[in-house]
């Protein structure tokens, strides 16, 4: 008897209220980021926001709220990680308008050591009550910070 491999998904969905929503809190969110408009970004997430970054990171470790997220942005640069170039590559969504992850590729510079870096970054947005509750970071190639 065959054995027939049986997917996990559940194939094509449509996009909810929620998904849109949800997607527009998460461009907002970032692209207030970048203007480092952190008063832009306090109404965009929820009181219990954290954001994970990989223990294997020297700034790695749990952020909670936006002043956690503030600190861990203001340590990137200071643990010598400079960024040359960062750029979304695509955005994955499900039937889960509650999560949305983005796929990243970076490419930089470890200060300390001259090495270049290059890697792919997922970062996953959850969302409660539509508003970010979560940003998760998973790396495939961590820099060496020795």
């Amino acid at each position: 008897m065959a054995r027939e491999m049986v997917s996990q998904g559940n194939g094509i969905f449509e996009f909810t209220p929620q998904h849109h929503h949800n997607n527009e809190v998460k461009t907002k969110f970032v692209d207030a980021l970048f203007r480092n408009d952190w008063d832009a970004m306090a109404p965009l997430v929820h009181p219990d926001f954290e954001l994970r970054e990989p223990d294997a990171l020297s700034y790695g470790g749990i952020y909670k709220g936006l002043d956690g997220f503030k600190k861990c942005w203001e340590l990137i640069p200071n643990a010598g990680l400079k960024t040359e170039y960062l750029n979304t590559l695509r955005c994955f969504f499900t039937e889960d308008p509650d999560s949305i992850v983005v796929e990243l590729e970076t490419r930089g510079t470890v200060s300390q050591t001259g090495e270049k870096f290059a890697s792919k970054v997922m970062e996953q947005f959850d969302f409660k009550d539509g508003l970010i509750v979560a940003i998760v970071l998973y790396w495939f190639n961590i820099p060496s910070f020795d």
